[in-house]
């Protein structure tokens, strides 16, 4: 029995989830590559090929929404965190099946999208990791930049509390009741709540959230915007000898945990204006806010393509996968 319950993961094979979570219970995933080492566990099936299927094609059906929707209807079980799904279910689901040829060109198709998907996805992580580098140089002063001379900066950094910086308070919370899906951003505990008709703030802010699952996190709010009691705002609008956007990011890098107290409510006090913070000189501040700032518009640039190509995927398998959009296949592909 324990030779013939060893199943290894084998290239050019789907595995199907049959016993899971709601979200998960009949997700599938298409194999690579031979796993000699990795054996499959019993919540799992391996589908076995039969000829004219081409497995990348019936991968991507599998994984498209009629399917995964369909499947999700089919699992039973009374436990709401498991659910299952039997061989003689699966069995029954009916799906469109093109000739082979057909088969090969979608999953040609699709493959390109996902390429493209997966290298704007490496693209995406090696400039947030590339981001988080220059935090860790910038502002601690290891690495120093050019001034307008062309000269490197030099000097000490400066330490200074929180509260002669910036003007830290908290503003007023406004009824959850009064909240739209129109008008100006409102900022909670958990980033934009909702909308409000009015705006407490005409610029963007430094917001800190100082309730909640997500206390200590650090947020720059849109220009007109609400920002509720749940967090804190850092505002610098009156202090003309710090950069706003170089304080953010000092802040978002910082460890702000020793702030927070409670466990089944955490929240920071107002001992976050004696947090200590190492600044340089103005122009240093603003230099420094200008390249992390552009890093930051490069990762906006990549999260907005990769996005995109996850919603082009997502309409072409639609299309191509229901037959809604056939596409053209040679003589030579067709035999």
């Amino acid at each position: 029995e324990n030779e013939r319950a060893k199943i290894n993961p084998k290239k050019g094979q789907v595995i199907i989830s049959r016993s899971n979570t709601e979200l998960f219970v009949g997700a599938s995933a298409y194999i690579d590559n031979d796993y000699p080492n990795l054996f499959l566990p019993d919540k799992l099936w391996q589908t076995v090929p039969k000829p004219q299927i081409n497995m990348k094609w019936l991968s991507y059906l599998l994984s498209s929404r009629y399917v995964r929707y369909t499947l999700s209807k089919l699992a039973t079980g009374t436990s709401g965190s498991m659910k299952n799904i039997t061989k003689g279910e699966l069995l029954t689901l009916k799906v469109l099946i093109p000739p082979s040829a057909e088969q090969n060109k979608i999953a040609q198709i699709l493959s390109t999208w996902d390429k493209a998907i997966t290298t704007t996805k490496q693209l995406l992580a090696n400039s947030q990791q590339q981001k988080k580098a220059l935090m860790q140089q910038l502002l601690t002063g290891k690495k120093r930049l050019l001034d307008e001379n062309g000269v490197r900066f030099s000097g000490e950094w400066l330490g200074k509390r929180l509260s002669e910086l910036a003007d830290v308070y908290q503003p007023k919370t406004i009824s959850q009741s009064v909240l739209t899906d129109t008008g100006y951003p409102v900022y909670g505990a958990n980033g934009v709540i909702g909308y409000y008709e009015s705006f407490n703030h005409e610029r963007e802010q430094i917001a800190v959230t100082c309730r909640g699952s997500t206390c200590g996190v650090v947020n720059w709010t849109q220009p007109r915007s609400w920002i509720t009691g749940n967090a804190m705002v850092i505002n610098t609008d009156d202090m003309p000898s710090i950069c706003k956007k170089f304080l953010f990011y000092v802040l978002s890098g910082s460890n702000l945990n020793y702030l927070i107290s409670g466990s089944g409510q955490p929240q920071i006090t107002r001992s976050i204006k004696n947090h200590l913070v190492d600044v340089p000189k103005l122009e240093e501040q603003q230099k420094i806010a200008a390249v992390l700032s552009t890093a930051d518009n490069e990762i906006a640039a990549l999260q907005q393509k990769l996005d995109a190509l996850k919603q082009e995927k997502k309409a072409l398998m639609q299309q191509l996968l229901t037959g809604k959009r056939r596409v053209k296949v040679d003589d030579e592909e067709a035999a």
